[in-house]
């Protein structure tokens, strides 16, 4: 028997199945078809949702049209199956669980983000209970990233999380290259020059957003596109910008930065909308030069609001010759090439890795070094071993360090796919 059924306003199919067959069985036939996730599905007739026990013999689906309730079916309308599935593949690596933390991932776990890893060495205080979504009373000592990813795990389960309790020149450098997008919502300047270096070098954008009170201010950084965070400030006062005064003054921790509820909702929704763009438009941006239509292009500049006088405003900026991470002496000036080797064609041998990495090197190099990236502190060495008993497989980043010049090192990342 032939059953028609549709996602409203997105497409609509028709399958052929047998009357034995479970709604739950014909489920699986239809989302196939359409290319979405099952599990994340339900089938409706006339308003009502179907048992997925049911026999479909016992439906009368040639007079029956059925409606396919999909989870994220209202978010194909604005950018179809193929940006859903981008953002189901997506990482988002969000730095800094507080305030702005908590709605960002708040707003990418219900569009659909499929994986989100979280970064904060603080843990939650009471007055966090009262501006942070995931944080109540239980969650208080507990560490920020932890206690978010939990909550997150509970109510989103369809997101995949990781924390890192941990400050962000700690946690390996595969955390960073494994994301798509890093969004910050740290309120010191040291961590947002280390991010910029970060994805600087190896071009990952990052959406970064700030608070003061009634104040809002959101920076969309696309590598090699745009001014990095660091470009804005002012040449020969990175120090003092940072906090490195007076050493009688306060640290710069003990000052706390005015939070509102409504500001934070304000920047963390500029926010979600800006790594949209970026999950599902950026690849395309880098190899073909043009944003699709239905997501739109990243905001140039610097977005800022004030919710006390009703004021907002996009500020242009310019990239920085002398700005001290993406200038022409920045430390982040060169990126780091990246490239991805097929495990299977290595046959466990690391020797065969070696002469697949050399294919992507300049001819005349000194000092070839592979190591592997991961949590520990010191690097692994990949030696002369099989890649089993190394300790690498698909998914692995290697980092290859090597001379192409008079006191001149570069590195290369291998991804393991």
């Amino acid at each position: 028997m032939k059953a028609r059924a549709s996602i409203p306003s997105v497409e609509e199919v028709e399958v052929e199945a047998s009357r034995n067959l479970t709604v739950r069985g014909l489920t699986n036939l239809i989302c196939k078809k359409l290319g979405i996730e099952p599990e994340y599905s339900r089938l409706l007739a006339e308003g009502r949702t179907l048992n997925p026990k049911l026999k479909i013999g016992r439906l009368n689906l040639s007079e029956t049209k059925l409606i396919v309730d999909y989870v994220w079916a209202r978010h194909l309308i604005l950018w179809g199956k193929e940006g859903q599935r981008k953002l189901r593949e997506a990482n988002v690596l969000i730095v800094g669980a507080g305030a702005i933390g908590n709605e960002v991932a708040k707003n990418l776990a219900m569009l659909g983000v499929g994986r989100l890893t979280f970064v904060d060495f603080d843990v939650v205080e009471l007055s966090n209970t009262s501006r942070m979504i995931f944080f109540d009373r239980r969650s208080i000592g507990q560490s920020k990233a932890k206690a978010i990813s939990s909550a997150i795990m509970k109510k989103y389960p369809h997101t995949q999380v990781t924390a890192y309790h941990s400050k962000l020149e700690d946690i390996p450098l595969s955390a960073y290259l494994e994301a798509d997008v890093i969004v910050c919502g740290l309120d010191n300047v040291l961590s947002r020059i280390y991010l910029s270096t970060i994805g600087t070098r190896h071009l990952i954008p990052i959406v970064d957003g700030g608070i003061l009170g009634h104040q809002a201010r959101v920076q969309t950084y696309v590598p090699s596109q745009s001014p990095c965070l660091a470009c804005v400030l002012p040449r020969g006062q990175y120090g003092q910008l940072a906090g490195l005064k007076n050493p009688c003054d306060a640290p710069i921790e003990d000052a706390k930065i005015p939070s509102l509820p409504t500001t934070t909702s304000l920047v963390s929704a500029v926010q979600t909308q800006e790594v949209l763009k970026l999950i599902i438009g950026y690849p395309i941006f880098r190899e073909k030069g043009t944003w699709p239509q239905e997501i739109g292009e990243p905001m140039p500049g610097v977005w800022i609001a004030d919710l006390r006088f009703g004021r907002y405003a996009a500020v242009p900026l310019k990239r920085s010759e002398k700005c001290m991470v993406c200038g022409r002496e920045g430390v982040g000036r060169e990126t780091v090439k990246r490239v991805e080797v097929p495990i299977r064609e290595l046959g466990d041998s690391t020797a065969t890795l070696r002469k697949s990495i050399l294919k992507f090197l300049p001819e005349r190099h000194e000092d070839l070094q592979i190591t592997k990236i991961s949590d520990h502190r010191v690097p692994e060495i990949v030696d002369g071993r099989k890649i089993g008993r190394s300790g690498i497989g698909a998914g692995n980043f290697l980092q290859v360090t090597f001379k192409s010049g008079p006191e001149k090192y570069e590195d290369l990342i291998v991804k393991l796919v």
